[in-house]
């Protein structure tokens, strides 16, 4: 008897396209063109990375049974979480492609369920794709919290160069303290 993983296993590719083109419609349409059109990794870096993790995930949930470690997910949803980090993307639009993958499958392999009676094993599988958005969000803070102290490193460093140049020398160590 087939299980819901096999067809996980054997629709893989279909599975794949779906969800690339379910992201794929989260952006503006020229960019989703430009990145749907170009197979190439130097020529479209992003699909390369967004293909890399996709294919790990989908993998990695027909082998991992019903409980996600985040050891093993992490590195793959990393590879589309940093990408939609630093694009105009609200924390639940950046993070919401993991749930893409849910109607990804539920379309791709519907029929099967229905036929092979899969209904607790898809319930189960969605179970793991809620753990695997969490895990996204975690990692999409992360990803802002470094770019918001990269930031304010910048500032900082662009501040003291401007004070080099008008050639002020300021202690703040000693600042509010009584002579």
């Amino acid at each position: 008897m087939l299980k819901l993983v096999d067809f996980l296993v054997l629709e893989q590719k279909a599975i794949l396209d779906r969800w690339f083109d379910l992201i794929m419609d989260t952006y503006a349409e020229n960019t989703a063109v430009l990145w749907k059109k170009k197979d190439d990794p130097f020529a479209n870096p992003v699909r390369h990375k967004f293909e890399a993790g996709m294919r790990g995930i989908v993998v990695a949930l027909a082998g991992c049974g019903e409980c996600p470690r985040a050891e093993v997910f992490a590195p793959m949803l990393d590879e589309i979480v940093r990408v939609r980090a630093v694009q105009d993307f609200t924390p639940s639009q950046a993070t919401a492609f993991v749930y893409l993958l849910k109607k990804a499958v539920r379309e791709t392999l519907w029929e099967k369920v229905v036929e092979h009676d899969l209904f607790v094993e898809l319930l189960a599988l969605e179970s793991a794709i809620d753990v695997l958005a969490l895990l996204a969000f975690d990692i999409y803070c992360q990803c802002r919290a470094k770019i918001a102290e990269l930031r304010i490193t910048q500032i900082r460093k662009q501040y003291d160069r401007l004070l080099k140049r008008a050639n002020l020398v300021c202690d703040f160590s000693a600042e509010g303290e009584e002579p």
